[in-house]
Formats: C-alpha cells, structure tokens, sequence
C-alpha cells in the first residue's frame, strides 16, 4: 500500500516544483534574450531605420517621402506585445511643421524582435511619442531594465 501512496505523491510533488521553479527560470532566460536583442538592435540601429524608411516607402510613398526628413530621437523605449510577448523598439521622431502649421509634429515607429532578429516592417503611431504609446495603447506593455551584467 506504500507504494501505491508514493506512486501517487511523487508526480504531485515533481508539478508543483516545476510550478515554483518555472517563473525565476523564465525570468532568467527572458533577461538573458533581452540584453542579447537590445545589443543586437543598437549594433544594427541605422541599418533598421533604413529599411523601416523603405518598407514605408514602398506600403506608401508619400509618407515615405515625409518620413525621410524626419529626425530621429536618440532615446529607445522598451517595451512587448502583450498578446504575443515579442520585443518592441520604439523610436521617437520628430517632423518640422508644414509651411503654414504652428506646431511640429511627432510620432512613433516600432520595431519587433522575432525569431532572434529585428523587423522593420514601417509600422509606426502617428502624433503618439513613445511614452504615450506605452500609457494609450493596451496592447503594449513596458519593460523593466534587468541590471546589466559586468
């Protein structure tokens, strides 16, 4: 009869410590892909926000047009798709007002980490900075800096 009671015991007992292992684990291995990609996408920055100006030139050309005198801002906010917990660069940018609007203009672009590389495909947020994107839309969630490592 005891092995019968060990039998049933020791699979609950190997669930629930894979249960309690399994979140620091995870955690582990997020940090360690998220310092690899954010390596990765200062390394390949210029080289993303070429092809982020050309697949928007391409999906449309007056917007491309537009966004090929835009200036870029130096900051990158971090953050994930909520529904597929990919990484997401967004990159602030900065338009000069029309000849005849008061205001100068901003938006968003994104770009998203996939299969261990970065995508621009030109997806951006028009007149939404990067913070606010984090704050309007809740598809996106920020993400917390792991401490980098010596």
């Amino acid at each position: 009869m005891g092995w019968v009671i060990w039998a049933g015991l020791l699979p609950v007992c190997l669930v629930a410590g894979a249960l309690i292992v399994w979140r620091p684990a995870r955690q582990v291995v997020d940090d360690l892909r998220f310092d690899r990609a954010r390596d990765q996408f200062r390394l390949r920055r210029e080289w993303l926000e070429a092809r982020f100006l050309g697949a928007l030139a391409l999906a449309d050309p007056e917007e491309g047009a537009r966004w090929e005198d835009a200036r870029w801002h130096d900051e990158i906010v971090w953050a994930r798709d909520r529904q597929t917990r990919r990484l997401l660069a967004l990159i602030g940018v900065h338009f000069d007002p029309l000849p005849f609007d008061d205001d100068a203009r901003h938006a968003t672009a994104l770009f998203e980490y996939r299969k261990g590389r970065w995508h621009a495909d030109g997806r951006r947020l028009d007149r939404v900075q990067p913070d606010e994107a984090l704050l309007r839309s809740p598809r996106i969630e920020p993400i917390v800096l792991p401490q980098r490592r010596a």
